[in-house]
């Protein structure tokens, strides 16, 4: 069938929810608009034979979008080890994101996996991820949709959830990112852990992910290291990280021009700072506001211009820390201290946490403008009366 025929068939399918007729709990109560084939019973499942991702790159004539910063990954060895990084797989519930022209997609239904949600923004790759929806009946479901705003609370079986103090439960995040998204969906998603919901909502679920490996190294960098960021220290608080091998860059078309690695979360039971995410994300990119300087230059930005100093000796003091540290060389036990001295203060203070040194800066800067706007006709008659 010609891949259009693919996609309607796929469609057609939409209303029957993954997994009926299986017996196996709840249904996963996919959107309308989920491609998914129809669902069968395999007894043990291998693909059949398929064109290869080259093959199906050609077939709907897919290109790598630079604006998307798109790369894509062929090598299925490498893909069976970034799959092989998630764990085991057997029967579990994966929700790839952004499968593109399904390199990583193929490795996880070989793991034997018992439901695979696809979700991809580039309307591209669709006919080709159904194609492999069709090879697999009843196992995969394509959604086309944004994973920075798709809602994955109701993504999965109710029936899988977990205690958060439980073992994590069967479910994975897997995805082979676009460098544009990675830094902001990983930032989202430690929010989500945070508050327990999302894809969290069912318990502590494991995410297996792709990054520069430049920002794979900020994830898991440890104190002192010039590579220790504001990431560090919000994935640390939130998730055992694991920087588990390295991609060059060569593997990947078009070839980027900086290598890759995979990084694997497993969310801790208690957070190392037991404070709301926002104060905490506030404090830490406060201290690597200037990264370069001592840390008492970006813990002065906590505070108002009226008496700034002293309160921040006053931080400073309480929590322990020496000022002339740089924001790289604090110890996650340095950082909770002054998020619960910060805590302290913002208790005693209700307006304290709501100040931004940022917008401080733009409204001060914006007033100079108008003045300086004010000013100019008069330097402009004086320049024409010279």
């Amino acid at each position: 069938p010609s891949p259009g025929h693919r996609a309607n068939h796929g469609a057609k399918q939409a209303h029957a929810p993954l997994g009926e007729g299986q017996g196996r709990g709840d249904a996963l109560p996919f959107p309308e608009f989920c491609l998914m084939a129809v669902p069968g019973k395999v007894a043990a499942f291998h693909l059949p034979p398929l064109p290869t991702i080259g093959e199906i790159i050609k077939l709907f004539r897919l290109k790598a979008q630079k604006q998307l910063s798109q790369n894509f990954l062929l090598d299925l060895q490498l893909t069976d080890k970034i799959v092989r990084q998630a764990g085991k797989l057997k029967n579990a519930y994966v929700c790839e994101v952004g499968p593109g022209p399904g390199g990583i997609t193929r490795s996880i239904l070989s793991a034997g996996v018992e439901q695979l949600l696809l979700i991809e923004k580039d309307t591209r790759f669709i006919p080709g991820l159904q194609m492999l929806s069709e090879a697999a009946p009843g196992k995969v479901c394509v959604v086309h949709g944004d994973i920075l705003t798709y809602k994955m609370e109701k993504a999965f079986p109710k029936h899988l959830k977990k205690n958060w103090e439980d073992e994590p439960p069967d479910i994975h995040i897997i995805g082979n990112l676009p460098f544009s998204v990675s830094t902001p969906l990983i930032i989202k998603w430690l929010e989500n852990i945070s508050k327990k919901d999302g894809p969290f909502i069912y318990g502590r679920t494991q995410m297996t992910l792709t990054f520069q490996k430049e920002v794979a190294e900020r994830l898991t960098a440890n104190p002192g290291s010039k590579q220790r960021s504001r990431l560090s220290i919000m994935s640390q608080h939130l998730c055992t990280v694991e920087n588990c091998f390295v991609i060059p860059g060569q593997a990947f078309v078009p070839k980027p021009e900086v290598d890759v690695a995979v990084v694997h979360f497993t969310p801790l039971v208690q957070p190392k700072i037991q404070q709301p995410f926002e104060l905490v994300e506030k404090v830490v990119r406060s201290v690597f506001q200037f990264r370069r300087k001592y840390c008492f230059r970006g813990i002065q930005t906590l505070f108002p211009e009226s008496g700034r100093l002293k309160r921040t000796e006053q931080l400073m003091m309480t929590a322990n820390v020496d000022p002339t540290l740089r924001p790289f060389q604090l110890s996650m036990s340095q950082f909770r201290s002054l998020c619960n001295t910060y805590r302290k203060m913002c208790d005693e203070d209700p307006g304290l946490f709501v100040y931004n040194y940022r917008e401080d800066l733009r409204q001060k800067k914006k007033m100079r403008n108008v003045l300086r706007s004010s000013e100019q006709p008069e330097q402009t008659e004086e320049e024409n009366e010279l």
